[in-house]
């Protein structure tokens, strides 16, 4: 089937990863505001709607320097999945210089929701926005790339500027105060995200290596890469424990323990050393809708109960 101009913008903007990066924000406003006793809705909708689009420029960009890596002298012929944005851009049914601007025009916007944000809110929120931003373009932008440099900078980075600054940022909308009980409470669903990148990162493990893309699928290979997907998992569900413990959250948010079996049990179904892609996006959907899942159920938890 022939891909639209619209198709392939749509492909680019990846909306289920995006999704996923969305979700620690949405969380955090949401205990803000059960810790205050209301949600202040035009903070949520601001905070919301100013991540969301710059996730999608987010995706975007990389699209672009993805596409733009392959083309390197150093870089040898890679291929993608038939209908992603670097396979599109190949066959030139998505422009490269469409994505660049379609992600400046969504950043743009981002940055124009978080502006009215802090005029609601105050101006700690374009602090944190403003290093989110930053983390962000550095990953995908020359000359820092450092998504492209290994060490697992992409991932520890996406971890924080969609995570740890999301979740304080959405929180201070809602409470006007500092905390540390977003980013604990946060913290489960960050790593549930996390998860969703590393499975993606898997997805594209083999185009990486060729471009020289250094992701920890890359530096890992397969099979140690797939353990440390695992170990994630794990640690994500073991903090929904911990956080329920530890902090004045209720007793009903270990109902977010309840999506384990979704995040951990297809990783008996794969073959570990993922020969085929189709293990990878298995993978991927896992954690997309464990991710997605975990969060009603926390949000759902929060809505039920009443601080302390």
């Amino acid at each position: 089937m022939t891909e639209t101009p619209l198709l392939a913008v749509l492909s680019a903007l990846r909306p289920d990863i995006t999704t996923a990066l969305v979700l620690p924000s949405v969380l955090a406003a949401v205990i803000g505001g059960w810790w205050q006793g209301e949600l202040i809705w035009p903070n949520f909708l601001f905070a919301i709607i100013s991540v969301l689009l710059s996730a999608f420029a987010f995706q975007m960009l990389s699209a672009y320097q993805d596409f733009q890596q392959s083309l390197r002298a150093e870089a040898y012929p890679a291929t993608d999945l038939p209908n992603s944005a670097f396979t599109l851009q190949q066959n030139g049914l998505l422009h490269p210089i469409m994505l660049l601007n379609v992600g400046a025009l969504l950043y743009t916007a981002s940055a124009l929701c978080g502006l009215w944000l802090a005029l609601l809110a105050g101006w700690p929120v374009l602090f944190f926005g403003a290093l989110a931003f930053l983390l962000q373009l550095g990953a995908v932008i020359s000359p820092v790339r450092y998504a492209y440099r290994g060490y697992g900078m992409g991932e520890l980075g996406v971890f924080v500027a969609f995570g740890f600054l999301s979740l304080i940022s959405a929180y201070y909308a809602q409470t006007h105060t500092l905390s540390w009980l977003p980013v604990l409470g946060g913290l489960p669903i960050s790593l549930l995200v996390l998860l969703v990148v590393l499975s993606q990162n898997l997805t594209t493990q083999r185009r990486d290596w060729l471009i020289g893309k250094r992701t920890l699928a890359v530096i890992l290979g397969p099979e140690r890469a797939l353990d440390l997907n695992v170990f994630v998992a794990m640690l994500a569900y073991v903090s929904i424990l911990a956080v329920t413990v530890l902090t004045p959250l209720p007793l009903w948010y270990l109902a977010g323990l309840a999506t384990s079996p979704l995040a951990m049990g297809v990783f008996s179904e794969v073959n570990r050393s993922l020969t085929a892609p189709e293990d990878a996006v298995r993978l991927r959907s896992a954690a997309l809708k464990a991710a997605f899942w975990t969060t009603l159920l926390c949000i759902a938890a929060l809505f039920i109960s009443r601080p302390g």
